[in-house]
């Protein structure tokens, strides 16, 4: 009875890890995204290109509303002011920032 529950809690671990491990890889477009930095970002199941990064100190960007969240993530995004209105800026983990056009996003693979 313990081994089977023991089987079990193994079981479901590795089913949430692989879960966790997919949903990342699918939101940031590749597995090495905590090191590296995303190629993509999904947001409101639609994924777009990133470009950056871009240090804290080259901040040039004001945000036309407060921050937007990304789920499980705890990752934040906002829309640039004119003239770029198309462009939203995404806040990174370690102070760095990637933009990306949030009226151009990918299609589905």
């Amino acid at each position: 009875m313990l081994l089977k529950l023991f089987r079990a809690t193994i079981a479901a671990t590795v089913l949430a890890l692989s879960a966790s491990f997919g949903y990342f890889w699918w939101t940031f477009g590749r597995p090495d995204w905590m090191w590296n930095g995303p190629e993509t970002i999904a947001i409101s199941w639609q994924r777009f290109a990133v470009n950056g990064p871009y240090p804290d100190s080259e901040n040039p960007w004001v945000c036309l509303a407060d921050r937007q969240s990304i789920p499980m993530t705890h990752l934040e995004y906002c829309r640039v002011e004119p003239p770029e209105a198309s462009m939203a800026v995404l806040y990174w983990y370690g102070s760095e920032f990637y933009t990306f056009n949030i009226q151009d996003p990918l299609t589905f693979p």
